[in-house]
């Protein structure tokens, strides 16, 4: 979008320049020369001359127009932006196409790793949600006398002096059912992986 605007306003530019109207009356060597010198009316002209083959390219490698359109415009932003650093003025358009067809495998590059990062996420997520199920499991199938002094220390955060008071029983009596429930709820936990292998 923002391309459009610059796109649009070198384009006014253009046409109320002082290279007139035809877009073949210039060499690229003259008219990066000027656009060099700050002449954006010059690299209107460049643009109206290349951005066909630029979008061309861009639609080639990524086979999707609204992705073509967006880095074609992009490619030559940048090819504005960084055409001091243009060593021959003639081969424009061969360095315009050459930036366009670096920034279409950056783009595939970017597109290829979110891909695989969305992936890892969601296979995080299921591997999670399978844990939390057998942790579930496992939890409801610990006697009650275990299962509430766990629950209350590791999911409720609640210290060993509070869940005595609450239960009634004695600190150390507390920790001894936490213990034995950890132990229970590892054999739990271990035998559904030992079963599946």
């Amino acid at each position: 979008m923002r391309f459009f605007c610059i796109c649009g306003f070198l384009i006014r530019l253009y046409r109320g320049s002082r290279f007139g109207n035809p877009v073949n009356d210039f060499s690229d060597d003259i008219l990066v020369a000027a656009s060099r010198r700050g002449d954006k009316s010059a690299y209107a002209l460049l643009i109206k001359r290349h951005y066909r083959h630029v979008f061309a390219v861009c639609l080639g490698v990524l086979a999707n127009v609204d992705d073509a359109e967006d880095i074609a415009q992009d490619a030559m932003l940048k090819g504005f932006l960084k055409i001091k650093k243009l060593r021959e003025s003639e081969q424009f358009g061969q360095w315009i196409l050459r930036v366009s067809k670096n920034l279409c495998i950056d783009f595939l590059r970017r597109k290829k790793c979110a891909r695989a990062f969305l992936g890892k996420q969601a296979l995080q997520r299921r591997q999670t949600t399978n844990e939390n199920h057998d942790l579930q499991q496992a939890l409801g199938r610990l006697s009650q006398e275990f299962r509430l002094p766990l629950v209350m220390y590791y999911f409720d955060n609640k210290s060993a002096k509070a869940i005595a008071e609450k239960l009634k029983i004695s600190h150390s009596g507390v920790c001894q059912r936490i213990r034995a429930a950890r132990k229970q709820l590892h054999k739990l936990l271990t035998e559904g992986v030992h079963d599946e292998q």
